[in-house]
């Protein structure tokens, strides 16, 4: 053999998969057995450290639990059960809605607004066009125009249509 031994052929012979050519190679040639010996050393010694971190990690002692969680969990649970009482009555509560009140529909696949964000109701005529493409349902022609007040969001987005005479 001419050359030097490749990087496979290093590794091989390092993993244990000896050949009597490249044996035969390192006898001869320094530069690859002084190449193969500090890949063989660079290796254990990264086995050694992973070893080392194993070790370390098995000794460590276990931190102790402390006598306080336990009081803690016991003393959060009135708390929460006064909070989830407060919740449900709240939410079960008739809301009672004036019957002169225009109900809006959220326009399908617009995000609806953040909580902190800006809403204006705008008086329109909106092309039946755009509502349908929007997904409602519409009785009017496509080429006309129908009276909406629309939600708009602060950066100028239609968020929900209301029609006033509920004619959709």
């Amino acid at each position: 053999m001419k050359a030097h031994l490749s990087e496979r052929q290093i590794s091989d012979w390092i993993a244990g998969n000896r050949s009597g050519e490249v044996g035969q190679h390192l006898s001869v040639c320094p530069q690859c057995a002084a190449e193969t010996g500090r890949t063989e050393r660079a290796l254990l010694l990264f086995r050694d450290s992973g070893i080392q971190c194993a070790e370390y990690w098995q000794q460590r002692p276990k931190p102790r639990t402390s006598r306080l969680v336990p009081r803690l969990a016991v003393a959060t649970i009135p708390v929460l059960v006064v909070m989830a009482t407060i919740l449900v009555r709240h939410s079960s509560a008739p809301r009672l809605v004036p019957p002169a009140q225009e109900v809006f529909l959220q326009i399908p696949y617009v995000v609806p607004p953040a909580p902190y964000e800006r809403t204006k109701v705008v008086r329109m005529d909106v092309p039946v066009a755009a509502l349908i493409a929007a997904g409602f349902r519409m009785q009017a022609p496509a080429a006309d125009s129908v009276s909406a007040d629309v939600v708009v969001g602060q950066d100028g987005r239609p968020l929900a249509v209301g029609f006033p005479e509920n004619k959709q």
